[in-house]
């Protein structure tokens, strides 16, 4: 017999999640934490339902656990990740500004001339 499914205390929270989700992400997340213990589906079963394998369907309920305890960050879109950034936001804002302000003028930035 299969144990069973955790996460209780976050149901409430994943019940409305359910309800207010606005991606297929969001959604099937809280469907993993949902189903198992409202409809006392498996993790096969669950999978199944949402269209996930059982492994990246166990992935969603721990993160899901997770993040509702506090325990991890949720995770960021795709679009809020600044993975190949070199600056801040703040420094580039400042670059900007001093290259738009220097081109108002008729002027080079010194920040970008080339080491000869």
């Amino acid at each position: 017999m299969a144990r069973k499914a955790g996460g209780v205390g976050q149901l409430a929270e994943a019940r409305e999640a359910l309800r207010m989700a606005k991606t297929a992400a969001e959604l099937r997340a809280a469907q993993a934490v949902v189903l198992p213990l409202e409809l006392g589906l498996s993790l096969a079963q669950t999978a199944k339902a949402i269209g996930r394998s059982v492994g990246a369907t166990c992935n969603l309920r721990t993160r899901y656990c997770k993040v509702a305890r506090h325990e991890r960050e949720a995770p960021r879109p795709k679009r809020m990740l600044r993975n190949r950034a070199n600056a801040s936001l703040e420094r580039e804002a400042q670059i900007l500004d001093e290259v738009l302000e220097n081109a108002m003028r008729g002027g080079v930035s010194s920040s970008f001339h080339r080491n000869r």
